[in-house]
């Protein structure tokens, strides 16, 4: 398979670009057999914020493994953070990017299934007052 800007997720903490999953690339069988374990895992029950949900469905399941992937990548936890960018590029295949932004200690957390990752660009202004009227 030809590698193309769609196979790749991107996952961004405060509009950097932190860690790229390319989807063409084959898994090992440990790897695919890890991913089937945290699914499992997953299954049994987790806790989102101050609840325990015994039956987690898609959603909860994805919004819980997001919030375990961008505190990972926080505190530089490369294996968690690999095994979780993993989890969500292989169950939600369409997804492109994930989007984390700190504000006064709290994070958001972005997914965004309809377009690329394009480095954002600064543009700088230039004050009106350093423009001068020309006389003709």
């Amino acid at each position: 398979m030809e590698n193309n800007q769609s196979d790749i997720l991107v996952i961004q903490v405060n509009g950097n670009p932190i860690l790229e999953y390319d989807r063409s690339k084959e898994l090992s069988d440990a790897q695919h057999q890890s991913l089937k374990l945290m699914e499992e895992k997953l299954n049994l029950g987790l806790e989102l914020g101050d609840q325990l949900v015994k039956h987690p469905n898609l959603e909860q399941k994805i919004q819980f493994v997001s919030a375990n992937l961008v505190s990972a990548l926080l505190n530089d936890e490369e294996t968690l953070a690999a095994a979780a960018c993993a989890y969500l590029a292989h169950t939600l295949p369409d997804l492109k990017q994930l989007k984390a932004i700190e504000q006064n200690g709290e994070i958001g957390i972005e997914l965004i299934f309809d377009r690329e990752f394009q480095a954002e660009e600064k543009l700088n202004f230039i004050p009106i007052d350093n423009f001068t009227s020309r006389s003709h």
